[in-house]
């Protein structure tokens, strides 16, 4: 039988050279969310000439990978002042896949900012969102009521206001988060049963230095424990970005922070009475005070017992990177990969996990990069799996995302919906700084499990036909990109013998899935010359 060839993900770049561009313009500070539909946000700040010096814009690309707004997505603001550097700024993404933006304007004043648009791009807190007042590190919950809570830093002690879906204000006057006299910088809100939320954030220290702390708040923003929660008497900073993750009322924190001149990650619990079952700081990613433990970021299958961190690792004068995981109980915050972790790639290697860690059949599933990192060597991107054991699940290790020779930066990787992942990313390709995205498909890219009594044999490099010969009669063969991308994927009429046109085929490497008549399955790795 011969099957034929057809490529159903026509809007995602096949070439990893060259993936997908997001907009138009030029820019060199983006961020990206995936919404619950396998879309993907992506808020850029365009650069435009002065005194605008930036815009801000949004962009979306459907599941396909086709930019829903145009070739340079939406204008959001251009009103902001801006100098020619931005500031610490975030986004959020409600239950209706709403976003949220919060963001601060560097042109004087530092006036602070909120926005909320839908998918197709209408603002819906009006034509220039909301001026919350003046500050920095403006972080927004998203509230079921389709409420929201804004919170920031004045210079002082931070404020928080609470917005109705309109983008009105409900509260009478702002309120302070209060810890004593200290300047105090929103970090993350979680959302509680009953209205209530559990605000973490940083206690000033001088400079950008800062301890952790958390306090629960009602609906009116009244504090309801007595004094706030200290979680950690590590050093952390304020202008950088935490992982988190949430299991009904209990908050889970992933940070990094220091202890004089070294750095440890630790995974932190918060009860919702204010309580800490593992102590001050949490649990310790490793127990091993030789390496640095840096960059810690976190993720949880609610149906799961255990939470899984990914931390890179550097040597002590941070001039070498590597990749470490462990895996904790949600309870115990018992270390189930040993008390030292489990090294993924190794110090030297420069393979660091970068964006959001994902989780496949409770394991993780992340992107990470290759390379020296200067801001000037070129970097690779890449995307690997590993087992309940942080043991590599595929033979090759990884698999190639993006691999034109340029530095990357900015760069982010959604969540998996419908077995689909993005990554998205700034480099440049030739005409200057552009942001770019490249899809992941893992649904047919997992272990050939040997213990199926099915024996393949075929020409591999493959020729212009490619033959299978099969032990038992194959049911269906399915033929994916590297990137997952489905290629074909053909029901047989039970035969022994297959052939499989490939003359259209492009170089490269691809995967091949063989299924039986019984639901055996082999996985094999194809190479086109």
């Amino acid at each position: 039988m011969v099957l034929g060839y057809g490529n159903s993900f026509a809007q995602w770049n096949t070439d990893t050279a060259v993936n997908t561009l997001v907009a138009d313009s030029a820019s060199g500070d983006m961020k990206a969310l995936g919404t619950s539909d396998g879309q993907t946000y992506v808020v850029f700040w365009k650069v435009v000439s002065a005194p605008t010096n930036y815009e801000l814009r949004m962009q979306l690309l459907n599941a396909d990978g086709t930019q829903a707004l145009g070739s340079d997505g939406v204008l959001v603001s251009n009103a902001l002042p801006m100098s020619t550097f931005t500031v610490i700024w975030n986004i959020f993404v409600d239950a209706d896949d709403n976003l949220y933006i919060g963001a601060t304007g560097t042109g004087g004043g530092e006036p602070a900012y909120a926005f909320k648009l839908d998918t197709d791009g209408n603002r819906l807190w009006g034509a220039n969102g909301i001026n919350v007042g003046s500050g920095y590190a403006v972080t927004i919950l998203p509230l079921s009521s389709g409420e929201a809570i804004v919170s920031w830093y004045p210079g002082a002690q931070g404020l928080m206001q609470k917005y109705d879906a309109s983008g009105n204000a409900v509260w009478g006057s702002s309120q302070a988060v209060v810890n004593g006299g200290d300047d105090t910088v929103p970090a993350n809100l979680f959302e509680l049963s009953g209205g209530d939320y559990v605000l973490v954030f940083h206690v000033l220290l001088g400079g950008i230095n800062s301890n952790l702390y958390a306090q629960r708040y009602d609906s009116n923003g009244v504090s309801q424990w007595t004094n706030p929660t200290q979680i950690s008497n590590q050093a952390t900073a304020f202008n950088r970005t935490y992982s988190v993750a949430q299991d009904g009322n209990i908050a889970y924190f992933g940070y990094f922070g220091s202890t004089g001149v070294r750095f440890d990650s630790f995974l932190q619990r918060i009860n919702d009475d204010g309580s800490l079952p593992w102590g001050i700081n949490g649990s310790d990613f490793d127990t091993n005070q030789t390496n640095y433990e840096m960059g810690t970021n976190i993720a949880f299958d609610p149906s799961s017992q255990n939470i899984w961190a990914a931390c890179t690792y550097t040597n002590t004068s941070q001039s070498m990177k590597g990749t470490y995981v462990q895996n904790f109980d949600k309870t115990t915050g018992a270390r189930g990969l040993s008390e030292t972790a489990k090294e993924v790639f190794a110090i030297g290697s420069e393979d660091v996990q970068v964006g959001e860690l994902q989780l496949k059949n409770d394991s993780p599933l992340f992107l990470f990069k290759r390379g020296a990192d200067n801001g000037a060597s070129p970097i690779t991107l890449h995307v690997t799996y590993l087992d309940d054991m942080g043991d590599f699940v595929w033979p090759e290790v990884d698999r190639p995302i993006a691999t034109f020779s340029a530095n990357k930066s900015r760069i982010q990787y959604t969540k998996r919906v419908n077995n689909q992942s993005v990554a998205v990313f700034i480099e440049d390709k030739g005409p200057g700084q552009r942001i770019y995205a490249q899809n992941f498909l893992d649904e047919a890219l997992g272990v050939d499990d040997h213990d199926f009594p099915i024996q393949i044999s075929f020409v591999n490099p493959i020729p212009k036909e490619l033959e299978i010969d099969s032990s038992i009669p194959v049911q269906r063969v399915s033929v994916y990109s590297i990137l997952g991308q489905l290629i074909l994927s053909e029901t047989n009429e039970g035969s022994i013998s297959v052939k499989i046109n490939t003359e259209s085929w492009q170089a490269g490497s691809y995967v091949m899935k063989v299924e039986s008549a019984e639901g055996q399955v082999k996985i094999y790795k194809l190479l086109k010359m």
